[in-house]
């Protein structure tokens, strides 16, 4: 799947964060990426294997969880990265600042 077409999907069905309303963890900080803390964040929200990533318009793909892992661990401060199943019911948002929440539903 092609960033342009995730780009497309995530437009349309991933739902408006609500920061006021959730609950934040630090991802990264000058020691680097907490990739376990990721993991655990998509584990626990998104309960496909497979997920779409999104950095922005240009950079995206859909992707295994442990590669998806890396990919954003990469990318993280390039811009605010959306995370859903093909089925958009989880959700994982990580803020430019390395930050983030997760919530299931549609």
């Amino acid at each position: 799947m092609n960033p342009r077409r995730v780009h497309e999907l995530m437009q349309q069905h991933f739902p408006p964060v609500e920061a006021a309303a959730r609950e934040w963890q630090n991802l990264a900080d000058t020691s680097g990426v907490r990739s376990e803390s990721l993991s655990a964040l998509l584990t626990q929200f998104i309960p496909s294997e497979s997920v779409l990533v999104e950095v922005h318009r240009y950079l995206g793909a859909f992707l295994a969880k442990p590669e998806a892992v890396a990919f954003i661990a990469e990318h993280i401060g390039t811009g605010n990265i959306r995370v859903s199943n093909r089925e958009f019911t989880g959700f994982v948002y990580v803020a430019s600042t390395g930050v983030a929440t997760g919530w299931s539903g549609a």
